[in-house]
């Protein structure tokens, strides 16, 4: 079936470029955005897929990547195109220190309007994954070479003043009463959206009487002009500037020379490294170019996976060094182990919100805490209240039981909803990763490369806030105690959990307790 891949993406590409060059749009933002979505979550579940395989893509990972890609190069192109018949008139002297004309934001054409939010949207995705696009993967037949797209977007965005907007990046000095938040329509739309949680957000704010719209296009080509200034800055770059403008220096394969000189020097280096012995056979000349081609291909593919299991086992030592290193420096103390703890972070398990809700809303109004809640807890919580968890219990005598946890689970799903709702400041959520999420509607998870329980999962937000180093574990004074820090407490009833927390050094009590010692209510 994926023989026929390469065939079915050449195909797709084309009628995509077909579609892009109808004005007005037949797609609009939302159905283009959606197209981009998929992209990004066939990527995401051929890597989660193919995740025990090894560190190299897949077949299926690296040609999803392939055609998310092109079809991004394809917009791109498409952008560039409508930037450069935008007329440019002169900005005042005031606004800008730029002499030639430039392109107003506010003089964008409606066709690119709509298609800004996905390249916006795909420019956030390769920032917050960029091992899944660098070094490129293997590019289809016919597509686009994306970097040199980028680098004309970059060069035709040079000359686009979005100044007229004025953006903020933060609220503060007792600017709160005169700013607002700037909100993308795509940022609302995939907020709690998997693949985009490792993307960088950073709040924007406006005037109160700002254009939206107007802003939010700003908003976006600000952020494209940093996701191509970041090409630049990538530890192999893929963008330059050169000769007064952007170009693209990304391995050309098309490059007949360069390409035989890289491949047979890499060659080289991997027969030294693995004592393999190569021997040449002479062919004629038709069949030499061909063999010789397919070899070039071979060997990069070859290379290009083995540099992948380099840097992952180079990284796979390090952290065995460095936990080797913490495990010494806690053996060498033999001392004893103090935690000095200034409670900010409250992290409660499911049990919490059904037995101590009360007590729960009282620590996030007193507004000294911050109340984390893992997301495992809220897809707990959301099975309690469907019931997932109490059926057939009329047949055991649970019933009376079984309604109260529901109720209870309602009553905390409700809580937590209006609370995420009305942004309260003291409530937040928290991926098994530590990422934090500023809306629950889109709350499903995928746990399954998690080992442990839930338990584990809830007790892994915990450690989020515990960063501890080797160098946190040598006593100030020679025989004297090791003090770790903790921001951290786990809210508890759960004696199995307890335990675990308490051998991880993370600080854990129930909610009455805390309460008390807090002298909340």
């Amino acid at each position: 079936m994926m023989e026929s891949f390469p065939a079915v993406a050449t195909r797709v590409l084309e009628e995509f470029q077909a579609l892009l060059q109808h004005s007005p749009s037949p797609l609009g933002s939302t159905r283009m955005l959606q197209i981009f979505t998929v992209n990004m979550f066939t990527i995401y579940y051929a890597q989660t897929r193919d995740k025990g395989q090894g560190e190299a893509r897949s077949v299926l990972e690296e040609q999803s990547t392939s055609l998310g890609l092109a079809m991004f190069g394809l917009l791109v192109q498409r952008c560039t195109e409508l930037l450069k018949e935008t007329p440019a008139e002169p900005i005042p002297l005031e606004e800008v220190n730029e002499v030639e004309p430039m392109v107003r934001v506010s003089a964008f054409p409606t066709d690119l309007r709509e298609l800004l939010p996905s390249v916006k949207v795909w420019s956030d995705w390769m920032l917050g994954h960029p091992d899944q696009w660098n070094p490129p993967p293997c590019s289809f037949h016919g597509s686009p070479d994306v970097w040199q797209c980028l680098a004309e977007l970059c060069n035709s965005l040079a000359s686009v003043y979005h100044g007229e907007i004025p953006l903020f990046k933060a609220d503060a000095d007792g600017e709160s009463d005169e700013l607002r938040l700037l909100v993308l329509d795509e940022d609302r739309m995939l907020a709690g959206f998997v693949p985009l949680l490792a993307a960088p957000q950073e709040p924007c704010y406006i005037e109160p009487q700002s254009d939206t719209a107007m802003a939010a296009d700003c908003k976006r080509v600000t952020v494209l002009k940093y996701f191509l200034e970041a090409l630049c800055g990538q530890e192999e770059p893929l963008l330059a500037f050169k000769g007064g403008k952007y170009v693209s220096i990304a391995s050309l394969t098309s490059s007949s020379q360069s390409t035989e000189h890289k491949a047979q020097s890499q060659t080289n280096e991997l027969c030294q490294d693995n004592s393999v012995i190569i021997e040449e056979t002479s062919l004629s000349t038709s069949e030499g170019e061909l063999d010789e081609g397919m070899d070039e291909q071979e060997n990069e593919n070859d290379i290009r996976e083995l540099r992948a299991r380099r840097y992952a086992l180079v990284h796979k030592l390090a952290e065995q060094q460095k936990r080797r290193d913490k495990i010494k420096a806690v053996l060498q103390t033999g001392s004893q182990l103090e935690l000095e703890i200034r409670p900010f972070y409250l992290v409660p398990d499911t049990n919490c919100f059904i037995d101590h809700l009360e007590g729960l809303k009282k620590l996030l109004t007193c507004g000294t805490y911050i109340l984390v809640v893992p997301l495992i807890v809220i897809t707990e919580l959301d099975g309690l209240a469907k019931g997932q968890e109490c059926r057939d219990v009329d047949s055991i005598g649970l019933a009376p039981h079984a309604r109260m946890v529901q109720e209870s689970a309602k009553a905390a799903v409700a809580f937590l909803e209006n609370g995420f709702e009305a942004r309260e400041p003291g409530l937040r959520a928290l991926t098994s990763r530590g990422n934090q999420l500023e809306s629950i509607a889109f709350r499903s998870e995928d746990t399954s490369g998690h080992k442990g329980n839930n338990d584990d999962v809830i007790l892994s937000c915990c450690l989020h806030y515990c960063q501890d180093k080797a160098k946190d574990f040598m006593p100030a004074q020679r025989d004297g105690p090791v003090r770790l820090h903790r921001e951290v407490v786990l809210l508890t009833d759960d004696r199995n959990l307890r335990v675990k927390a308490l051998t991880r050094n993370v600080p854990v009590r129930d909610v009455p307790a805390f309460l008390s010692w807090a002298k909340v209510g």
